[in-house]
């Protein structure tokens, strides 16, 4: 009976599909094939960040300037966490479905997107012992419904094989969203506005700190600030997603 029933769903699902094509969430195509959400041409368009890379920020840089090295935005002020890495430039398909899962509740989204962030774990853990997840205000926590940065940190944990902190690191002050602001002012919106509550859970840690998007790397560099004044040995950055100057690409 349940494989009937399942021939039945396939069956249903395909005449749907012929009926009324499933389009692209980033171009508005049609979707041909097995494609749930983007298209051939969109996937296919994805930046994947190659090397070399900024040993502090991961920023890439354009091809042929060597092996990795310190960026001048990092030599000038090194970062309080020890490096940060992203998989895929924010853009296209990758920066729609962000925005998809963030901002309009589309939790479907949540296996395209953690496929990149289980690639970034298996890459570039280095040992890690604890995960931690960027903490959401609870005031913007109960507007959203949900912290994506703690559904992304639960699949790297699961791919690690670490323990996930859900409360050591939690947000203490309310901030202006990031995005509105330019760097200076991101500095500033979220100094003081992180506080390590449980430190006996992250001194001595190899802490992942999981964000969606690094963008200046203001938040997650305050974020590490304190996860390191608690006593946490190191602290990587890892996100889905990097903005990046598409000279380096």
């Amino acid at each position: 009976m349940n494989g009937v029933r399942g021939t039945a769903s396939v069956i249903a699902e395909s005449l749907l599909r012929l009926l009324y094509p499933a389009r692209c969430r980033s171009c508005g195509s049609d979707l041909a094939g097995d494609s749930r959400f983007f298209c051939s041409t969109c996937l296919d368009d994805i930046k994947y960040l190659e090397g070399p890379h900024c040993t502090g920020c991961g920023r890439p840089f354009p091809s042929g300037s060597g092996a990795d090295h310190q960026c001048w935005e990092c030599m000038k002020r090194t970062p309080a966490f020890d490096m940060a890495r992203a998989p895929v430039a924010f853009g296209g398909s990758v920066r729609t479905a962000i925005h998809l899962f963030k901002y309009e509740r589309q939790r479907a989204m949540m296996g395209f997107l953690g496929g990149f962030m289980e690639d970034a774990a298996a890459r570039w853990s280095g040992g890690a012992t604890l995960v931690v997840a960027v903490p959401l205000h609870k005031r913007r926590l109960r507007h959203r419904g949900f912290n994506q940065s703690l559904f992304l940190a639960e699949r790297a944990a699961v791919k690690l094989g670490v323990p996930l902190s859900l409360d050591a690191l939690t947000r203490t002050r309310y901030t202006r969203p990031q995005v509105d602001l330019d760097p200076s002012e991101r500095e500033k919106n979220v100094r003081g506005a992180f506080s390590v509550t449980r430190p006996d859970e992250v001194k001595g840690q190899s802490v992942i700190l999981v964000d969606d998007v690094y963008t200046t790397g203001a938040t997650v560099n305050e974020c590490a600030r304190v996860l390191k004044k608690a006593g946490a040995k190191s602290v990587r950055v890892l996100t889905v997603a990097m903005a990046v100057d598409s000279r380096s690409l």
